[in-house]
């Protein structure tokens, strides 16, 4: 291999380090399309093989460019914009005969280091990027001193990191902190609750075969019982006979909450989702400052969350209604576990279901009692409401007996339940009686509507896994769940969970099999062992650098005593922080300049006679009197006294002062001065070429 191609290796052992955590994401095409391009390239080194010419480098990247259209072309994102920078990481190396081309190869092999963040920032992918730009460090430093040994390059690549990591972690804590994702790029990769404003059938069963985390929870305090793992997120309070929608109101000032129910805080770190839904233990009453609490009780950022946030809630837990003795009348508060915020609850079901809106139930009472609805749909469960409101004069009452029918029909908890057209909740009622929470909760809401008992349905999740290397759980997309809350004049909104009528199992035990908070890992295997133990590490790390977001930067700021000030109103955040690191910027130059000065202060100051007679010899050079090597300082003053006799007297005279300077102990101090004054006097001039006498013929 040619000298000159050395820098090739180190170049592309970098870029190989970089795109290695993108490959799984990756198309196989694209992987294999770097391994070609790499390994032509190494073997060119090795066996000489041509490299491709322009036409062929601009062929090669106009098809690149065509193939990774044709692969995103339905919606470009953040996989987009890593393929690109993979086709030309891996044309590159072909065009990297000149320096200034291997430092643009660099620069964007660090470039793709970044983008490793779309994809995630766990702890591990965090100390992987640091690992990956060492490499490309070194192979910065191989670049610009290639005569460097390996340990060289190895230290200097060390010394350069531990310089940046104070910059780096001022930048982390004072640079401007996005609300949203790095350039608006959703990675749809990331995790997601996948409540929407709409629950149509078939809403929560994508999300029950889903093990990815959707969210994890840290009680700072007692923790609540397995059967109190309900997690709020969205309300639902209007129903078309086919889905549900939300049309929750912001509570300017939120009312004090109920009596009833222990206070949990807890802390939640939640995955992004590109919504305005946060979730809580049910039922919050405190959220973060910045945070809304809705009419329905809920917690809603101002902003979509398109990135990993963490927020401490406070919140009243209970347990939920079964309501299966159908034999007492009264509306016991022991009955409702938990009530719910009396305020702002509807005196009537027209309050519930607002009629101003097209496709919405319209309540009329009707002789029975019973409301009935334009359209007519789903008529065998509007009949099945009038029989159990024939039965019962509260809403307690009418609750009880809609459970005992789920619970005594052999209906079937089911996450594979039939497929419906029509009229979905009939056919769930009396056709295949199967189903999961969807199916339940709205059957059961829409029945207590019809009765003139307001009832919404709640989308959350109901569980949790607990870690046993600390304490926090883990609620998984597949512990997604629905369940319902009637408004009962005397307790306000009470819980009402329909599935546990058919499946009481469910409390306490997760989808996929793992009990809620399981105290130790005794019996799991190894393996499931360290994935405890990693991931409790793991989320450390996370509610500290994935948890520091827009919100917790100005919770900071203002912790500094700047919110006081009012120095954050102008211009918001990011336009403070600029200013803030401008700023640092500027003091770490000056305290660099200083540094820099004080060092060049400290250095040792050259020696005056040895910069004097390097003078002298410079001036004799011009003369074509060069010092040998080989020769001392009397030796050359008497070749040169041989040379030119006009200055032999002068030559001798600089020579004693030096050597007197440089071997005599005990020299007078005035020998310096006069050294120096001789040199300076010392200003020979080129001997005159003698002209020979021209000869006359007599």
């Amino acid at each position: 291999m040619k000298k000159e191609s050395a820098h090739v290796i180190p170049i592309i052992g970098a870029l190989v380090v970089a795109i290695a955590p993108h490959t799984l994401g990756l198309p196989l095409w694209i992987n294999l399309w770097c391994i070609l391009m790499w390994g032509y390239m190494l073997v060119s080194l090795k066996r000489g093989w041509p490299l491709p010419g322009t036409y062929i480098r601009y062929g090669l990247t106009f098809s690149g460019i065509a193939g990774l259209l044709l692969t995103y072309s339905v919606q470009p994102g953040g996989d987009t914009f890593i393929g690109l920078l993979a086709l030309m990481a891996a044309i590159k190396p072909f065009e990297m005969a000149t320096h200034r081309h291997q430092m643009i190869t660099l620069l964007l092999t660090y470039f793709i280091i970044i983008t490793s963040l779309f994809r995630s920032e766990s702890m591990f992918i965090v100390l992987y990027m640091f690992f990956s730009v060492f490499i490309t460090t070194i192979a910065l430093v191989r670049v610009n001193a290639p005569g460097d040994r390996f340990r060289e390059s190895l230290n200097m690549a060390g010394l350069i990191l531990a310089q940046a990591i104070p910059l780096m972690i001022l930048l982390f804590l004072l640079f401007p902190r996005l609300p949203g994702s790095l350039f608006g790029v959703q990675d749809k990769t990331l995790g997601r609750t996948g409540f929407s404003d709409r629950m149509g059938p078939g809403s929560v069963s994508r999300l029950l075969q889903d093990p990815t985390p959707a969210f994890r929870v840290e009680f700072n305090g007692p923790r609540p019982k397995a059967e109190q793992l309900y997690w709020r997120g969205i309300v639902f309070q209007a129903f078309d006979g086919k889905s549900w929608t939300t049309q929750d109101l912001i509570i300017p000032n939120p009312p004090p909450p109920a009596s009833r129910g222990k206070q949990y805080s807890h802390t939640i770190l939640l995955e992004p989702h590109n919504s305005h839904w946060l979730m809580g233990l049910d039922l919050p009453v405190k959220g973060p400052s910045w945070a809304r609490l809705t009419q329905g009780q809920v917690l809603k950022s101002p902003r979509r969350v398109k990135q990993k946030i963490q927020y401490r809630v406070t919140s009243l837990a209970g347990e939920p209604f079964l309501g299966t003795d159908p034999t007492d009348d009264t509306d016991k508060t022991s009955l409702s576990g938990f009530g719910g915020l009396t305020a702002g609850a509807p005196k009537s079901m027209a309050d519930s279901i607002p009629d101003d809106r097209p496709g919405k139930i319209s309540p009329k009472k009707m002789a029975g009692g019973i409301i009935s609805s334009a359209g007519n749909k789903n008529p065998g469960a509007r009949a099945l409401a009038i029989t159990i409101a024939g039965k019962a004069s509260t809403p307690t009452k009418k609750a009880q007996l809609l459970m005992r029918y789920f619970k005594e029909n052999q209906f079937v908890y089911s996450l594979t339940p039939p497929t419906s057209q029509g009229d979905h909740i009939d056919a769930f009622l009396f056709e295949y009686k199967k189903g999961y929470c969807e199916h339940f909760a709205s059957a059961f809401a829409f029945m207590m509507n019809l009765m003139d008992v307001p009832a919404r349905v709640v989308g959350g999740y109901l569980g949790g896994e607990h870690n046993p290397y600390s304490n926090y759980l883990t609620i998984r997309q597949s512990y997604a769940h629905v369940w319902v809350e009637i408004f009962n004049p005397k307790n306000g909104w009470v819980r009402m969970d329909p599935t546990l009528a058919v499946a009481p199992d469910r409390i306490g035990i997760n989808p996929d099999g793992s009990a809620a908070f399981r105290q130790s890992a005794v019996g799991s295997s190894f393996f499931r062992k360290l994935q405890f133990a990693l991931d409790a590490a793991n989320i450390r790390w996370e509610a500290w650098f994935t948890g520091y977001s827009y919100f917790e930067q100005k919770a900071f700021l203002e912790k500094l005593g700047l919110g006081k000030l009012g120095l954050l109103k102008w211009g918001g955040i990011p336009v403070f922080s600029l200013v803030l690191v401008l700023l640092v910027f500027v003091i770490l130059a000056g305290f660099s300049g200083v540094l820099f000065w004080w060092f060049q202060s400290k250095k040792q100051k050259p020696d005056p006679v040895h910069h004097a007679y390097s003078i002298y010899c410079q001036r004799l050079g011009k003369l074509g009197l060069t010092k040998r090597p080989d020769q001392g300082p009397i030796d050359f003053a008497k070749s040169c006294g041989k040379k030119r006799v006009d200055l032999q007297a002068e030559i001798m005279a600089i020579t004693d002062c030096y050597v007197q300077l440089r071997f005599q102990k005990n020299c007078p101090a005035t020998t310096l001065a006069d050294f120096k004054h001789r040199i300076k006097k010392f200003n020979p001039k080129p001997e005159p070429q003698r002209i020979a006498p021209v000869e006359t013929i007599p």
